[in-house]
């Protein structure tokens, strides 16, 4: 594993600049990305969810960009879990990571991370639950839209998948949708719109159950009542996908992706927030929302739906989260500031967008 911290000097993150509390080393880890299919899955992540990101290690079939949050002495642990985890996964070639950190809690000794592997155990230690970070003892916030816009931007591929470290991709994805693309390219005579994204449907399956790698089984699941799709029992708009239930009915070819609806992310889909296949043309996310306070995505896809982008659902293709069945519940009290504080966020986002786009209607954030 090559480690690159000695010749990196901290950067600016890609919104918002000299004006953005953090900092971003890119590619402390550097891909490998030749012979495989060109789609890069961009995520982010902790240290403490690292070993979640191995499981995208072990399913996902083409390059992947991760970005860890390591205010302080969490980089030190970040790098001994990646250490391991490229010890155990000779799959970790094809992935770049990046660091992001507070620009008042800088990297601790970024210089010199160079950890020797703790054990030489690939399975999941027993403290990994007893995890106490730098950033929870500190109670700082989660930048999660720096962390996926650092992923995408630290991508090496023109179509990136901006997804979280939760989500299983099924199975063969990446060499599925480049096949796709190569098709549709030869049908259009190698023109096609960047005006274009492709979206991944998610789903979420009962804990109990293993996770469905193929359309034909996430199938069976759903009609069994062990699968259902994303946040049906935390936000049933935010997920609930255009064509769902000819998705969930229609018989596939296993081996190919193809489109099945397209639409336009506007009312009465304007609290949709897809995950979707796309460029680093496409709109970046809004760097001023934290995780914490919800609805992160929504400035994006209100900007993308002001530029009339088309979103393309595809079928054959599929996100499960991992562990799992969200149910709401009554203990997300603590969230409450963050939520005033992301409201306010919006508030200056939709002037800046009522500024940059022609007024229509159909586009909402609400």
């Amino acid at each position: 594993m090559l480690i690159h911290t000695e010749a990196h000097r901290p950067q600016l993150n890609p919104e918002l600049g000299t004006e953005s509390p953090y900092r971003v080393l890119y590619h402390v880890i550097n891909a490998t990305i030749h012979n495989i299919p060109q789609l890069t899955y961009c995520t982010h992540a902790t240290p403490e969810f690292l070993f979640q990101f191995s499981e995208i290690v072990r399913f996902w079939d083409g390059p992947i960009s991760l970005t860890v949050f390591v205010p302080q002495s969490d980089a030190q642990i970040a790098i001994s879990y990646l250490i391991q985890i490229c010890d155990c996964l000779p799959q970790m070639y094809k992935v770049s990571v990046h660091f992001v950190f507070p620009v008042n809690n800088f990297a601790n000794k970024y210089q010199q991370l160079h950890l020797q592997q703790q054990t030489n155990e690939c399975l999941v230690p027993a403290s990994y639950n007893k995890i106490v970070t730098y950033r929870n003892k500190k109670s700082l916030e989660y930048p999660v839209n720096v962390a996926r816009n650092i992923a995408r931007l630290g991508a090496k591929t023109q179509y990136v998948l901006v997804s979280d470290v939760e989500l299983i991709p099924s199975d063969g994805l990446a060499y599925k949708f480049i096949n796709m693309l190569n098709r549709l390219r030869f049908k259009h005579d190698g023109q096609f719109s960047t005006r274009y994204v492709f979206v991944v449907p998610v789903f979420e399956v009962e804990e109990s159950e293993k996770v469905p790698r193929t359309k034909f089984t996430l199938q069976q699941m759903y009609a069994n009542n062990k699968a259902i799709y994303f946040h049906r029992w935390i936000c049933m708009h935010c997920q609930r996908f255009p064509g769902l239930q000819k998705w969930l009915s229609k018989s596939s070819n296993p081996d190919i992706i193809k489109p099945l609806v397209v639409v336009k992310r506007e009312y009465p889909y304007h609290r949709w927030e897809p995950i979707f296949i796309g460029t680093n043309q496409d709109p970046l996310y809004s760097e001023t929302l934290s995780w914490e306070g919800l609805q992160d995505k929504m400035t994006q896809m209100l900007e993308m739906c002001f530029l009339k982008y088309r979103f393309v659902i595809l079928d054959n293709a599929f996100l499960v989260h991992i562990p799992g069945i969200k149910r709401r519940t009554n203990n997300s009290i603590w969230r409450r500031p963050y939520q005033r504080q992301n409201a306010k966020a919006y508030t200056i986002i939709l002037k800046q967008l009522a500024n940059k786009y022609e007024k229509n209607q159909r586009c909402r954030l609400q």
